[in-house]
């Protein structure tokens, strides 16, 4: 019942956001003649969003080895990653772009960057590693599975520009960034 309730607040949310977007736009409310207004071609609305990569949990970092504790962060900081875009998405139903940057706690240096498309996020395949399904999503991270490598913010991706066919596959642009970033070592 709780969740039929919170999916229903936010549907009522998406339609007020939009209502209020449409009252904006409309200029028969300041005072115009006219009862036409402005309308919208396209709206997007971006998030930006930081956050510090958490450390594994303590009982792990006495019970492993070190090469085990780094792996065990690697895949901590990618699969909470996935679940805080996820759960982002979800709180915020009028959001529909998410730049995300995670930075590593002991460096400060961005270790996962990138921009994450609600309509991309939804057809992600759960049959890939989780590496592969953010680097399709857009959010490039280099790691050799033991340690993350700082990310170049060129290498920050931003959202795939619409064409009249639809949106382009942001995955394959990310695909080659990562590639590019391999050869230059």
């Amino acid at each position: 019942m709780l969740h039929f309730v919170e999916a229903l607040f936010r549907r009522l949310d998406g339609r007020r956001y939009k209502r209020n977007i449409a009252r904006a736009l409309a200029l028969h409310r300041r005072g115009e003649v006219r009862k036409d207004g402005l309308t919208p071609a396209r709206v997007t609305t971006r998030f930006d969003i930081e956050w510090h990569a958490r450390d594994i949990h303590p009982w792990d970092r006495s019970l492993l080895s070190p090469a085990r504790r780094a792996q065990a962060y690697v895949q901590q900081a990618l699969s909470d990653t996935e679940t805080a875009v996820c759960r982002l998405f979800e709180a915020l139903p009028q959001v529909d772009v998410l730049t995300v940057k995670v930075l590593d706690r002991t460096s400060m240096s961005v270790i996962i960057s990138g921009s994450v498309a609600r309509e991309d996020f939804g057809a992600r395949d759960q049959r890939i590693s989780i590496g592969m399904r953010l680097l399709y999503l857009g959010l490039v991270h280099h790691s050799s599975g033991l340690l993350f490598e700082p990310v170049e913010e060129h290498c920050a991706l931003t959202p795939a520009p619409v064409t009249e066919g639809g949106r382009a596959f942001q995955g394959e642009e990310a695909l080659a960034m990562y590639q590019r970033g391999l050869s230059s070592r």
